[in-house]
């Protein structure tokens, strides 16, 4: 079960730092930004570090060095998480003077467990792997807790999904904080009395997963909640697209002049979420064109046919005359617009139309065969 819970923990910190560094990519100016890959990166060594190195079992009291070994990047992570708050909520010059105050602690919390580590009479020493343990549970016990306090005070000031984002985190900073602090005290317990609770120690560790997650999903939540949004109007978008196909092929056919000029496409541009949506709003606005400049003959052909035929078949007639027989009657009737003022309503009726348009030529098709 433990190497599965290690699994499901790296692969999620290494999903997110490959999301956040490929944003920091585009704007390595962004302190808070800077924080969210500090931490992520950290965290992910030190976890990795914590499977290869070795257990360093606090009962066995070593390897000291393998505790070192992913104490001191996780600690990082933790200071890491500070600064993100701090360049985020407070003017720069106090976000520099307390991430100058923070980076001493840090310091002083590494250079113990180091210290400890090598005044170990031999790889494994019960008393010196307490200090290890003590040292970086009560550093990350104090840096979550005032981590915990700022999330809920940036929430405060955030727009919804970010203030969501931010109260998710801070539960997961209190989690931890709290399991923390109780490991400190079962390490100084162990100092004094060479005893331990291992049932409260493994709980402890779950509640501390539990949190570490509830962290890492609550950072990340904003942006993947702002990445499902483009996914779904992608893939709306790339749908009306195709379904607008057969009537603006009719249309591009009767009046060639009115397409765009394309920019040069690759086979990956009918992918990419910004080709995807300018060639919907190209294409929308082209059979909009269209239906302009064919509505004077749909206009007049209404007159020589029943109140119910459907728009599909007068467009579909009037493109059968000559191009010159479309601009004979130079006023232009509205045609497929919906009731509403919204941009999506009217795609809507250009789809609709498109697809009784094409209903319309697979029947003509049908019978013909």
């Amino acid at each position: 079960m433990s190497w599965l819970i290690s699994a499901a923990l790296i692969s999620c910190l290494l999903g997110g730092l490959i999301w956040k560094g490929y944003q920091l990519s585009r704007q390595p100016w962004n302190l808070p930004l800077q924080g969210i890959v500090g931490f992520l990166a950290f965290a992910l060594i030190g976890r990795i570090l914590r499977d290869v190195v070795g257990d360093a079992s606090l009962v066995r009291g070593g390897p000291v060095w393998s505790a070192v070994a992913w104490h001191a990047p996780t600690s990082a992570a933790v200071f890491s998480l500070l600064f993100f708050f701090d360049a985020a909520t407070l003017p720069r010059h106090v976000a520099k003077r307390r991430t100058h105050r923070n980076l001493a602690v840090l310091v002083t919390a590494e250079l113990v467990m180091i210290g400890a580590a090598a005044s170990a009479p031999a790889p494994r020493s019960v008393p010196h792997m307490s200090v290890i343990y003590f040292a970086a549970n009560l550093f990350m016990g104090c840096a979550l807790a005032a981590c915990a306090v700022s999330a809920l005070r940036y929430a405060r000031q955030a727009e919804r999904r970010l203030s969501m984002g931010l109260r998710v985190a801070a539960v997961g900073f209190v989690l931890v904080a709290v399991t923390s602090g109780i490991f400190a005290a079962i390490d100084v317990e162990y100092w004094f009395t060479g005893t331990l609770f291992m049932d409260i120690i493994g709980m402890n560790g779950t509640l501390s997963f539990i949190g570490i997650v509830a962290i890492v999903v609550g950072l990340l939540y904003p942006a993947a909640r702002m990445r499902l949004t483009a996914i779904r109007i992608w893939w709306r978008q790339r749908r009306a697209y195709q379904a607008l196909g057969p009537l603006w092929t009719a249309l591009h056919h009767a009046f060639p002049e009115d397409e765009f000029l394309r920019a040069s496409t690759t086979p990956w541009d009918s992918l990419r979420v910004w080709e995807v949506h300018r060639r919907y709003y190209r294409r929308m606005i082209e059979c909009r064109d269209g239906l302009v400049r064919i509505s004077p003959r749909v206009a007049k052909l209404r007159e020589d046919h029943p109140a119910n035929t459907p728009l599909s078949d007068l467009i579909a007639e009037a493109l059968q005359d000559s191009p010159d027989d479309h601009g004979q009657q130079q006023r232009a009737i509205p045609l497929a617009i919906p009731d509403t003022n919204s941009a999506h309503d009217e795609v809507d009726e250009l789809v609709a139309l498109s697809r009784a348009f094409a209903a319309r030529h697979s029947a003509i098709s049908g019978r013909a065969a």
